[in-house]
């Protein structure tokens, strides 16, 4: 009878201990040290804003600092469904290679995310790595889209300067034509 009160005990003390973790791991806020993500440009959130959820996964990935498991497991499994939806409807202005390359590695590392902040036993390092890396892929997804209306106006400021030299010149081509003309008639 001694050993059945003792090893019941000792299954109490360990329920007890699981009980605390839990409560310890619901209290603990991870993602403290996540860099601001960069902000996008005008042009860059007038197209984002008619990309179905972006405006939606860009305030998941802003909001994932400094939070409870609770909050970062909803805000993973948000952010995996709606990278996904992005992923299959790209804007026009946006479908680039290298945007869509950005998109994908979010859509993994929110995936991968979703996946360590869910297991039985959470491992706050590796949490902390994910959380991190999401981080980076977000920040990397914003600096591409800016980059590419970056691109896009630099490109178009090209392609009118070109045009008004060729203009100038065909103007300049005009008037000599039109100089020999008057000279041969004269002549």
């Amino acid at each position: 009878m001694l050993v059945t009160i003792v090893v019941s005990c000792a299954e109490i003390s360990e329920d007890e201990k699981d009980t605390a973790t839990e409560t310890q791991d619901v209290n603990t806020r991870y993602g403290k040290n996540l860099v601001t993500l960069p902000p996008l440009s005008e042009v860059a959130k007038n197209e984002t804003a008619q990309w179905s959820v972006f405006d939606d996964l860009e305030a998941n990935l802003i909001t994932l600092k400094n939070q409870p498991i609770g909050v970062i497991r909803a805000k993973s499994e948000q952010m995996s469904a709606q990278s996904d939806s992005l992923l299959k409807k790209i804007p026009e202005a946006l479908d680039t290679r290298p945007v869509h390359a950005r998109m994908v590695l979010a859509n993994t590392r929110a995936k991968l995310l979703e996946q360590v902040a869910n297991y039985d036993r959470l491992d706050s390092l590796q949490l902390e790595e994910s959380l991190q890396e999401m981080n980076l892929a977000g920040a990397n997804l914003f600096i591409e889209i800016n980059r590419t209306f970056k691109k896009n106006k630099i490109d178009n400021e090209l392609k009118e300067t070109e045009k008004k030299e060729l203009e100038k010149q065909q103007r300049f081509l005009d008037s000599v034509y039109q100089a020999e003309i008057i000279d041969n008639n004269s002549n």
